[in-house]
């Protein structure tokens, strides 16, 4: 059932292989696999890998990763090793940009270029973003989720950074149709699921600075102040925005953060190669009141043989998380 290729210029090359590991986290780049490979039985010698190799992993004839070999750990008999995907090119190379009215796709594109990444179908973002400056040395992957941040603001529109084949791609994030359902009794083995109101806040109030002057916007959560007490989360915004807008910005933070919130991670199941990070799927769990749709957080899944189970964690929302971006 699997199939581990090592790909040396046009030839591939079967390894022999004892287990894969694939897993990836929802806008943290890129997906990995460790794979744990036959190299040697008796005095009979097997295909290996080297450090810069192309490896490709398929699952009952499907391609699920490929990427290059990152590292290594040879024994006599047998060698494991890490390999990455292209978007892995992104978060180990850093650079400063100043970019003057592009889109987020017009960026993707020149640093591809810059970095000699190859490229995959990049949709269109429509955003011209007016102004991007990094004077300090960043990470390329940040530099474009601050990007896409940018276009999320304007158009309320997300999109995806993946790879494919070998190559870097950007798309509308995916909303499929139909999607994958996890069920207690059915294919869920085991979960945690805990609630907490330490992350909430009944109380929203934002301040800012201009013209030597301080403006401030705040929005409440009544029904939640009498069940919870005043929980006030503060911030000093820095964006050129009006009083108006930080007023809208204050709701949006409340209805944000107002209520018990639920965590839902570690849910281990049946394995489903689809089922990965960025994709949502809907989980049935009755005995904690759970039956709604959530978006995979992170994802592993663990193959051996004819044997494929997953590990996930899941959030509510797909929100753009507040990077290291300058």
């Amino acid at each position: 059932m699997i199939e581990l290729f090592v790909i040396k210029e046009s030839e591939w090359y079967e390894l022999v292989t004892e287990s894969v590991t694939l897993e990836g986290e929802r806008y943290q780049a890129p997906r990995s696999i460790e794979a744990s490979i036959v190299i040697k039985q008796g005095s009979h010698k097997y295909y290996s890998v080297q450090e810069g190799d192309t490896v490709l992993f398929k699952w009952k004839g499907k391609e699920l990763f490929r990427g290059i070999v990152f590292s290594r750990v040879p024994k006599e008999y047998t060698l494991t090793f890490k390999a990455y995907d292209m978007l892995q090119y992104l978060v180990k190379n850093q650079d400063v940009y100043v970019f003057s009215n592009k889109t987020a796709a017009d960026i993707v594109k020149r640093i591809a270029n810059d970095f000699q990444i190859p490229k995959g179908p990049i949709t269109s973002t429509g955003h011209t973003i007016k102004s991007l400056v990094f004077k300090d040395n960043t990470s390329l992957y940040d530099i474009i989720l601050k990007a896409l941040r940018e276009t999320k603001k304007q158009t309320g529109k997300n999109y995806q950074l993946y790879a494919e084949k070998g190559k870097l791609c950007l798309r509308a994030w995916p909303e499929p149709e139909d999607i994958w359902v996890l069920e207690t009794g059915v294919n869920i083995t085991d979960y945690a699921y805990s609630t907490s109101i330490d992350e909430t806040a009944t109380r929203v109030k934002l301040r800012k600075q201009k013209d030597n002057k301080t403006y401030t916007a705040s929005a409440s959560d009544e029904a939640g102040m009498k069940r919870y007490g005043i929980l006030q989360y503060t911030e000093t915004v820095s964006d050129d925005i009006n009083e108006a807008q930080l007023r809208d910005r204050a709701k949006k933070i409340q209805a944000e953060k107002k209520g018990v919130k639920k965590e839902l991670k570690s849910i281990q199941a049946l394995g489903i190669p689809e089922v990965q990070s960025g994709l949502p799927v809907y989980i049935s769990i009755p005995e904690a009141g759970i039956k709604e749709t959530y978006w995979v957080d992170k994802d592993k899944h663990d193959f051996a043989g004819t044997k494929h189970v997953m590990t996930i964690d899941v959030v509510a929302k797909n929100t753009i998380p507040e990077g290291a971006t300058s």
